[in-house]
């Protein structure tokens, strides 16, 4: 992170904290709505590797949440188009949407598929 002033440090410590504590269903929305804005994606997989055997990719929408739950293993960031190529071509797979360590959202590709290309239409 750049060097911000004190109004624009509480500003990030605030969109984190309340992202953080906020409902699964709303961190979902606001998953979907940031990734089509600035497209990217974290997950915790390598995306150039074969899927996690037990077939569950955690994701987040921007690398300060990744970094807050992945503190023990690494996170890759991922182009929001390929991120649905992802998705398209494991429509079966679980996607943890969000997870703040506590709780989250879990859904299929497809659904979490739609929803992005949903937001995606919206922003162009």
């Amino acid at each position: 992170m750049s060097k911000q002033n004190p109004k624009e440090q509480s500003a990030y410590n605030n969109k984190f904290d309340g992202l953080m504590n906020a409902a699964p269903h709303k961190r979902y929305k606001s998953f979907a709505v940031t990734v089509a804005d600035w497209e990217s994606v974290w997950l915790d997989c390598d995306p150039n590797q074969p899927l996690p055997d037990e077939g569950v990719i955690s994701v987040w929408p921007e690398e300060m949440f990744a970094a807050a739950v992945c503190t023990d293993k690494p996170f890759f960031k991922m182009d929001v188009r390929d991120f649905c190529d992802l998705l398209e071509a494991h429509p079966d797979a679980t996607i943890r949407v969000f997870p703040n360590g506590k709780n989250w959202t879990d859904t299929a590709a497809e659904d979490l598929l739609e929803d992005v290309l949903e937001e995606l239409d919206r922003v162009e």
